[in-house]
């Protein structure tokens, strides 16, 4: 028996940080007054990881934290310890913004980053400790050294531990669409159970982006196919996997319009010189899933995706509107994994389709990527797949370790459902090191996409051990149904409520077309 799991388009409930900011209420802050900004950040994380109150939390007696989960190995307390004895300092490490996440010159991120840990430092808690960046010099260096780790909080985590760190404070940035702010926010998880005791508000800042000469956007086509021809003579298949705003995962309709483009003008060379090319779809088939344990770095299901190791190329890329002008980035890869890029500058005004996407996901993605475990999520088309109406959708999931999954996928009416594990397949368990297909061969049910069309999103949860009889009744007993909540950050706020738990998440954008 086959179900068929309705994928359709999504409503979300926030808008750009901008936006966020005004509709919430919150202060808008001086944008030169980078101090100020960095002192209402510090006094944000600060009062959620030193609460007023935190004394009179409830604390688990000793055998439970021995036995839960290595959540317990890593508290600053001890019950046995003599009522006398000097409280374990808690070491807490600020980490560089991660670089394939932000648009922000290198010495920047430091300087802020800096200023935030001074301020931390100034008004720190009587028990807790700082890790100064010298002390982390070595292990930044090596994540920066292999790029595949930049989103492992599994290698991350191990690498905090190596510094003593308990909690890792790490800052998200994004520009502003009138090119002269950017949007800052920091979140503080802790190390051992990806808990986040913390965030920040989005506050604004000042920033002074290196305008180059701008061209139009008939002019960037004209150029990057120019640059393209030239290091790929051979193109004779071109697969578009989407162009998307930033890092947002959304394809949008200048997306589409400018991959039609693209393509059109490399048809168009191809037949000029007398060849032939192909447009053809950017998935891994599913005869190569079936036969090949298929590895979740970006770079392998790109390759995975063509037929021939040359002449058969992945076509994609992403943008940043910045003002008046467009920071456009473009990518083509080859069977072999080899990517050729091109950038250009081009001016809004040239550009007459809307470019920013109505809703961002900003509120549903805060716990990406912190935990003790490295969740990675990407799809038969990718890790922010296109899917038209009637495809089907494959997800290979990779934890670093042994854990217990469970995924959740929103709908255009707002509906949050349980889509893994289900009544098909009840086992939450997933091996670590490896590539889980959902659904897999063994699994007697199928998802297909359906109208209508719209911007949706899938998160999964990883947990170090079985949650089954933890979880709140309704999240337990349906599947494919309707949950009562109306955002997956509501969901998400209640998971990560379990006690005695490791936990990690991860989310996909899924762009659905007619």
């Amino acid at each position: 028996m086959k179900h068929l799991a309705r994928f359709a388009a999504i409503t979300v409930m926030i808008f750009m940080p901008s936006l966020a900011l005004s509709a919430a209420g919150k202060k808008q802050t001086n944008q030169n007054d980078r101090q100020k900004v960095v002192r209402m950040m510090a006094a944000e994380l600060l009062a959620g990881l030193n609460p007023t109150k935190a004394e009179d939390q409830e604390r688990p007696a000793l055998s439970d934290q021995l036995t839960a989960s290595a959540w317990a190995l890593k508290q600053w307390w001890n019950d046995d310890a003599p009522s006398n004895a000097t409280a374990r300092k808690r070491k807490i490490a600020i980490w560089p913004f991660w670089k394939d996440k932000t648009v922000v010159a290198d010495d920047f991120a430091e300087m802020l980053s800096d200023s935030l840990l001074a301020e931390l430092i100034r008004n720190k808690g009587p028990n807790d400790t700082y890790v100064v960046r010298e002390d982390l010099k070595i292990l930044t260096q090596e994540i920066d050294d292999f790029n595949q780790l930049h989103r492992s909080s599994e290698k991350l985590g191990a690498l905090m531990r190596e510094a003593g760190a308990d909690v890792l404070i790490i800052g998200e940035v994004k520009p502003d669409s009138d090119g002269r702010t950017i949007h800052v926010r920091y979140r503080a998880s802790e190390v051992a159970t990806g808990s986040i005791p913390a965030t920040t508000d989005w506050h604004r800042l000042a920033y002074d982006f290196d305008h180059t000469p701008t061209i139009s956007i008939t002019e960037a086509i004209r150029r990057s196919t120019a640059y393209f021809r030239k290091r790929l003579p051979q193109i004779r298949t071109v697969r578009p996997q989407g162009i998307r705003y930033g890092d947002s995962g959304i394809h949008t309709p200048f997306g589409r319009w400018l991959a039609s483009r693209l393509i059109t003008e490399f048809g168009r060379f191809q037949t000029a010189a007398g060849r032939t090319m192909n447009v053809a779809d950017a998935v891994i088939s599913d005869s190569k899933v079936k036969t090949r344990g298929l590895k979740l770095a970006q770079k392998t299901a790109d390759r995975e995706m063509t037929d021939a190791p040359t002449g058969d190329y992945v076509l994609n890329g992403t943008y940043w509107l910045l003002g008046e002008r467009v920071d456009l980035q473009i990518a083509m890869t080859d069977g072999n994994g080899n990517t050729a890029r091109w950038q250009g500058d081009v001016r809004a005004s040239s550009i007459n389709l809307s470019l920013e996407p109505d809703k961002h996901f900003l509120s549903e993605r805060l716990g990406d990527d912190a935990g003790p475990i490295s969740l990675r999520i990407r799809s038969n088309r990718g890790a922010s797949p296109v899917y038209r109406t009637g495809q089907k959708m494959i997800l290979f999931i990779e934890a670093s370790r042994d854990s217990y999954l469970y995924c959740f996928y929103r709908q255009a009416d707002g509906s949050v459902m349980r889509v893994f594990p289900n009544r098909y397949h009840r086992d939450p368990f997933v091996p670590g090191g490896e590539a889980t297909h959902v659904p897999g061969p063994s699994m007697a049910f199928d998802w297909i996409v359906e109208p209508p069309a719209g911007i949706e999103i899938m998160k999964c949860f990883a947990f170090d051990r079985d949650v089954t009889s933890d979880l709140p009744r309704h999240v337990r007993e349906l599947d494919f149904k309707p949950l009562p909540y109306r955002s997956l950050a509501e969901l998400s706020h209640d998971l990560r409520t379990l006690r005695r738990v490791g936990i990690a998440e991860n989310s996909m954008i899924v762009n659905v077309e007619n």
